[in-house]
Parts: structure tokens; C-alpha cells; sequence
């Protein structure tokens, strides 16, 4: 610990502080209440000079004691401050009583007399303890701002963990039903198979371009729907139906967690019968600052591997980024999810 240090400084500060306001204090004390036949004004500024030269003191010994003596031996550390201290403060005050009754044009032969050494030995004892108060109310407010500082710094990087694994479930499910429907139609369909495969490594270069980035760009996440839904309807043909409409000025400022609303359609694929009789119906717009995506409601009698983790998911992330909630609605023929269009400052977070 050196003397341009943060703290230090800040120790500094309070020294001067303290002593003008003890000054100020003596001063008005001896003047009003005519405490001492001491001339006020410099029986008031020995005070504060006698103030400050402790703090002083009590702060270089403080740094010995942080150079020279672990981080773990707290309580030694602080002992040997608190004597230090104290031996400091009784040595000075004997040593400058003389000064003091000269300044003061008191006899300074006086000092000798025992009660006049007790009484520098208990200013001195007085003093230092308000010093050390005064330092330790600082250094308790500098370990609780570096605590909260750390906690801060823990909860980011367990936040930032959580989301990974959020995140990381989106994706095994897809693959092996990608890879899945790939051999399918490279056996039936080349052309289908070659075009299916084109919207598949778009997908999965999107995927892998920011593997941490907890959100996204607003239109890189319908660019990377696109390719995920022309995959569907590669597979699904004209069963399935899917819309778009988001305005150009939202879609190049707004943004997303990534993959949500991905997960939404794939969600809603998942989730219903999807038919020529009985087409299903998509449409993801933009209304009210929120990202609504919405399908007709013709729920599947089984689903395979149900488990209802993809929209769980995307509520627990956005708890992470936004303070705004995943509205979900479903009625007897429709079933919604909005989502909050966040801003860059949240997403910079």
C-alpha cells in the first residue's frame, strides 16, 4: 500500500477534516463557555494541528503494517495499529505539552506535575481514539464498497453462467432433428435436401458467431428465424404458414435474447398438429414496444419428449436481462407470447 493510493488519500482527507473540525469545536467551546484562560484562537489551532498529526501518524502506520504483515493476520495487524497508535499519541502529547504552555504563556514548569503528565496522557488517549474511530468508520465503508463491488462481479458471472445453460438447451433438441430430417430428404428429395442444408448451415453459423452473446441484434434473430423457418417448411410444405411483419427501424435497433423467438416458433411447431387439412398458422409482428408471436391453438395429442423447457427458458433469461415480464396468453383457439424489445444499454449489460 502506498501513499497515491485511493484509500490512503481518502484517510488523508478525513485527517484534515477532523482536525477543522475539531478547531472549530475548541474554539467556539472556549470562547462561549470560557473553558480555559488560554487564548482561544491558539489553544483552539494546537488542537487541530495536534489532531491532524495523529491522523497523520496513524495513517503511515497503517501502511507499515500493510506492507509488512499479511492480509490473513487481521486481528495482529490491528492490535499492533491500536498500540501504535496509542504509544504515539502519549509520547507526542508529553513531548509537546511544553510547547503548548509556552504558546499559551502558561508556566511551563507546570508540566511536570503529575497531574498535569495524566493530563496529557489522557488528551493524548482521548484524541487518538477519536482518530482511529473516525479511520475505522472509513475503512468499514471502503470493505463494505469492495464487498459490494464483488458480490456484484459474482452475481454478473453467475448470471452470465446461468445464461449459457439456458442457452445451451435450445440447441441438442434442434440439431438431432435437423440432422434427422436431412438424411430424410437427401434419400427422397435432393434439390430439398440441398436447400435444406443451405438454410441449416446458415442457421448454425449464426448460432456459432457470438456463442456467449446473451442477446441479439433485433434483425439478425428474424434473419436467423428465416432460415429456421424455411427448414419447416421444406419439411411441413404448405401445412405450415409463417409471417413476419416487424418494422425495418425496430428490427436495426431493437434487440432479443438470443434464440427467443426461434424457440418460440419452433415451440409452437412442436407443440401443434401441423396438417394441410388443418395448417398452422404463425405470425410474429410488432406492437407496443413488444415482440408478440402467435399461433392457432390445435394442440398435438402426443408430443415427443415433452418437457416444456423451452419456454421456461426464455422466461428465466429474460428475469436475467429485463425487469419486464414474458406475457403469455392462451385461449380456446389462439395462443400468444410477448416478448419486450430491449434497448442497447441492456443488452451492453
Amino acid at each position: 500500500m502506498k501513499m497515491n493510493n485511493p484509500f490512503i488519500k481518502e484517510l488523508i482527507r478525513y485527517c484534515w477534516f477532523l482536525a477543522l473540525l475539531c478547531w472549530v469545536l475548541a474554539f467556539m467551546l472556549m470562547s462561549v463557555f470560557k473553558l480555559s484562560p488560554n487564548p482561544p484562537l491558539v489553544y483552539s489551532a494546537f488542537v487541530g494541528i495536534r489532531i491532524f498529526i495523529q491522523g497523520i501518524a496513524n495513517v503511515f502506520i497503517l501502511i507499515a503494517l500493510e506492507n509488512r504483515i499479511s492480509k490473513e493476520q487481521v486481528m495482529r495487524k490491528r492490535i499492533m495499529r491500536y498500540i501504535g497508535g496509542y504509544l504515539f499519541a502519549i509520547i507526542f502529547f508529553v513531548s509537546t505539552f511544553p510547547i503548548e504552555d509556552y504558546l499559551t504563556h502558561n508556566n511551563w514548569h507546570e508540566w511536570r506535575h503529575l497531574s498535569s503528565i495524566a493530563s496529557a496522557l489522557l488528551q493524548g488517549a482521548i484524541n487518538n481514539s477519536l482518530v482511529i474511530f473516525t479511520q475505522n468508520l472509513v475503512m468499514l465503508r471502503q470493505e463494505k464498497a469492495n464487498t459490494d463491488l464483488e458480490n456484484s462481479r459474482l452475481k454478473a458471472a453467475n448470471l452470465e453462467s446461468v445464461n449459457l445453460l439456458l442457452k445451451q438447451q435450445i440447441h441438442p433438441h434442434f440439431l438431432f432433428n435437423a440432422l434427422s430430417m436431412l438424411k430424410s430428404l437427401y434419400k427422397s428429395d435432393l434439390r430439398a435436401g440441398e436447400a435444406y442444408l443451405t438454410h441449416l448451415v446458415n442457421f448454425l453459423r449464426a448460432s456459432l458467431a457470438e456463442p456467449q452473446s446473451r442477446v441479439s441484434r433485433l434483425s439478425d434473430e428474424i434473419k436467423l428465424c428465416r432460415d429456421y423457418v424455411e427448414m419447416q417448411k421444406i419439411r411441413f410444405e404448405d401445412a405450415l404458414i409463417c409471417t413476419i411483419n416487424i418494422p425495418d427501424s425496430i428490427l436495426s435497433h431493437g434487440f432479443v435474447p438470443s434464440f427467443s423467438i426461434q424457440s418460440l416458433i419452433e415451440n409452437a411447431i412442436k407443440h401443434n398438429e401441423v396438417t394441410e387439412s388443418s395448417p398452422l398458422m404463425i405470425k410474429v409482428y410488432y406492437r407496443n414496444k413488444r415482440i408478440i408471436t402467435e399461433n392457432n391453438l390445435q394442440v398435438r395429442k402426443y408430443i415427443e419428449g415433452r418437457s416444456g423447457k423451452g419456454l421456461i427458458n426464455l422466461v428465466e433469461r429474460y428475469k436475467i436481462l429485463s425487469v419486464d415480464e414474458v406475457i403469455i396468453n392462451e385461449c380456446p383457439k389462439m395462443f400468444s407470447v410477448s416478448i419486450k424489445v430491449l434497448s442497447d444499454e441492456i443488452s451492453d449489460h
